[in-house]
């Protein structure tokens, strides 16, 4: 038979239960927050340096179940090499000042030797002298978070050291148009040394309002529209009235959830390239109406020198008509520029004597012309010496040497002159280094081409002071044609690389020399033409016929 039991027993043992019930509560709770939470937990006795681990520690640290010793020494050895020294001395110094530990380091699984950040947070217990008994913690694997935050970090840090380095001036505005961040250099623009200082600012607050007005425009509609202007070139006007120019690119600022918060933009100066554009404008403009004055100056200069060009020629005896002439002339005469270093002459002497001048002048354009009109002037002052060739060169060689002595650059002319007496049928000639005439000369029963080629040349005018040009002679007979050029007519290169030379030139004279002095300069000029690479000549060239009629005058 069972006794009744003790009702103070009965209550002690109630009591009992329902603390034991509550704590196994507690426990389950906590459990059940740590396994939510991914936390291992861990107790450590310091005095008997031993740690107690529970099955999630064991799996953040990557070993298997129980595998942990226990000993405080072999909890280290987990750690990072780099981490290790630290995290002791933190425990230390926790333990030392009876507080709170919390930190992070890495730790090395030892089975696939994987690294892994993990948090811990601890609490010390202490006795009444201060001494520890006793360290609970927790610890996660924080391994996603810190690679974020990490990844973060280098990006803030490659997104600042671009900001504060990029020479453009980048900012960043809200909805209102108030600047909320600016780079360095956009700092450096407004004369701040702080880009925090121009946060909150406007345009208005910076620029004048013709651009703080223009600015917020702008901004004004890539709010309504989302859409960007891209590389637009703006004026900038500065209170104290000085004008920039930038090229910049203004963009919708879109939050988390796309909708447009405010603007951005980068823009960059190219105030001296506008300065420079419109310094290039006005110089274009300059040098066009100089160009066009030019082209004025050359297009005179052209007609004058047409006009010193044989126009009408002298009759032989002076009182017949052209037809009945006993000399007659013709001329091709083509500049390769506006004007050119090509000139001629025809002199009457008398009626029964005429005179023949040809000159190619170095170079080419306005400075040859210019010689070759000093040439003219001097060959119109030198008239007494016309009766004799090689006297009349050597002459005009001392004038050209001391009219032009003062040129920096050499200047020189070949030149050929011709003296046809027609009542004793000869012709008298010196050369200074010019391409030798040619002649055609009818016999009985045909005609040949020939060059004047006498003696030696003498040097070309304008080179030596004292050159010296000999006299040459031959006959004249009636129906002889005479023909001067300059060496543009036969220098010609042709589309394989060929050149057009004298002996090709004296060969298609001698083909035509049946022909009328006319008809033959002007087959010649056409057959060299067509031979050129371009169909046209790139020299001067001046072509000069004279062709002989009966000599009974």
């Amino acid at each position: 038979m069972n006794e009744p039991l003790d009702p103070a027993l009965a209550k002690s043992e109630r009591v009992g239960t329902g603390r034991e019930e509550l704590s196994r509560r507690t426990e389950d709770k906590l459990y059940l927050a740590l396994s939510s939470a991914g936390m291992g937990s861990w107790d450590w006795d310091p005095l008997a340096d031993s740690m107690a681990w529970d099955e999630r520690m064991h799996a953040l640290f990557g070993l298997a179940p129980s595998a942990f010793s226990g000993r405080y020494e072999q909890f280290l050895e987990r750690i990072h090499a780099e981490d290790r020294q630290q995290v002791a001395k933190e425990f230390v110094r926790a333990l030392e000042r009876c507080s709170e530990y919390e930190g992070a380091f890495r730790v090395v699984w030892p089975t696939d030797g994987s690294v892994h950040t993990l948090k811990a947070r601890s609490k010390v217990y202490c006795n009444e002298q201060g001494k520890p008994t006793r360290v609970t913690g927790v610890s996660w694997d924080v391994s996603e978070r810190s690679q974020m935050e990490h990844a973060l970090a280098r990006e803030r840090f490659l997104l600042k050291t671009l900001m504060d380095n990029l020479p453009d001036h980048i900012y960043f505005k809200d909805r209102e148009s108030r600047f909320i961040a600016v780079n360095r250099a956009m700092a450096d623009l407004f004369g701040l040394q702080d880009p925090a200082d121009v946060l909150g600012k406007t345009d208005a607050d910076l620029f004048a309002p013709e651009h703080a007005q223009a600015a917020l425009r702008d901004e004004q509609e890539i709010l309504r529209t989302g859409q960007p202007l891209v590389n637009i070139e703006e004026k900038e006007t500065w209170p104290n009235g000085r004008k920039t120019w930038v090229s910049t690119t203004k963009l919708p600022l879109r939050g988390p959830n796309g909708h447009v918060i405010g603007t951005f933009g980068l823009s960059r100066d190219i105030t001296e390239k506008k300065r420079a554009e419109e310094k290039l404008v006005a110089l274009a403009r300059e040098l066009r109406e100089k160009n066009e004055a030019l082209e004025e100056d050359l297009e005179m200069a052209r007609e004058l020198q047409q006009a010193m060009l044989p126009h009408r020629y002298p009759l032989f005896p002076y009182h017949v008509s052209k037809e009945e002439s006993a000399v007659r002339f013709y001329h091709f005469y083509q500049p390769s520029m506006s004007v050119s270093g090509d000139f001629f002459e025809v002199l009457k002497l008398s009626d029964t004597s005429a005179g023949i001048f040809i000159c190619d002048v170095m170079g080419h354009g306005v400075r040859a012309a210019l010689v070759a009109s000093t040439v003219s002037a001097l060959v119109g002052q030198l008239q007494d010496q016309l009766g004799n060739p090689g006297e009349f060169l050597s002459r005009l060689n001392r004038a050209m040497r001391s009219t032009l002595e003062f040129s920096e650059v050499p200047l020189f002319a070949s030149a050929f002159y011709l003296l046809a007496d027609l009542e004793k049928g000869e012709l008298r000639y010196a050369n200074a280094g010019h391409p030798n005439p040619l002649r055609v000369h009818y016999t009985k029963d045909r005609a040949d081409t020939y060059p004047l080629n006498g003696s030696k040349h003498g040097p070309a005018l304008g080179l030596f002071d004292g050159a010296l040009y000999l006299n040459n002679h031959c006959e004249l007979s009636p129906r002889d044609t005479l023909l001067f050029f300059t060496d543009g007519l036969f220098e010609v290169e042709g589309p394989g690389g060929d050149i057009y030379d004298y002996r090709r030139l004296l060969e298609a004279v001698n083909r035509r020399c049946d022909l009328p002095a006319f008809q033959l300069c002007h087959e010649v000029i056409e057959e060299v033409q067509q031979f050129s690479a371009g169909k046209h000549f790139s020299d001067d060239v001046c072509l000069v016929a004279m062709e002989v009629g009966p000599m009974d005058i």
